[in-house]
């Protein structure tokens, strides 16, 4: 004889359940992945927009001191910089004649990451950062090409690879 009065689920209703979480998950994690990879891109822009800003900012006062920034080859006006995270705030490379740097006092002792700037000599303008968290993925092979959002997002889903840049190039061609 059964028991009317014991309460319970049975073990087919407690399969049911768990085949429809195991369902959804599958298709929510692969979203969710996105979603946090899409805001770290996000992100590594609005870090290099801070560097662009930082450096900025460094060659006004450069300009206004009558320093000046040197080239690699005396036929181009471009000059790469890049910006690391150091022991005791951000340091800068570059060779800089007539000026000391101090990017510290726009980025603040806790900057992290890593950036390749491109600055134009002759107008003291920076035409273009690129940031990455990790030296390894500060990708300088770009040189002034800027990437696109599709790059970004091909770079981030294929390899892992987090950069962001300043400005942004809109189009994908």
């Amino acid at each position: 004889m059964r028991n009317s009065k014991l309460k319970g689920f049975t073990l087919i209703e407690l399969i049911v359940v768990i085949a429809i979480i195991g369902v959804l998950a599958a298709i929510l994690v692969p979203s969710m992945l996105g979603y946090v990879r899409n805001a770290r891109v996000s992100s590594a822009n609005a870090n290099a927009k801070q560097v662009h800003t930082a450096l900025s900012a460094t060659l006004t006062q450069c300009s206004i001191a009558g320093g000046s920034v040197a080239t690699s080859t005396p036929t181009t006006s471009t000059v790469a910089i890049s910006i690391n995270e150091g022991t005791g705030g951000p340091t800068m490379g570059g060779t800089w004649t007539g000026y000391t740097p101090e990017i510290e006092e726009y980025l603040g002792k806790n900057y992290t990451g890593f950036a390749s700037c491109w600055v134009d000599t002759k107008t003291y303008a920076c035409d273009y950062v690129l940031w990455a968290a990790k030296s390894a993925d500060c990708d300088t092979a770009n040189g002034t090409n800027q990437l696109n959002a599709a790059t970004q997002a091909s770079d981030a889903k294929n390899s892992g690879k987090i950069q962001g840049c300043f400005p942004i190039e809109t189009s994908t061609t």
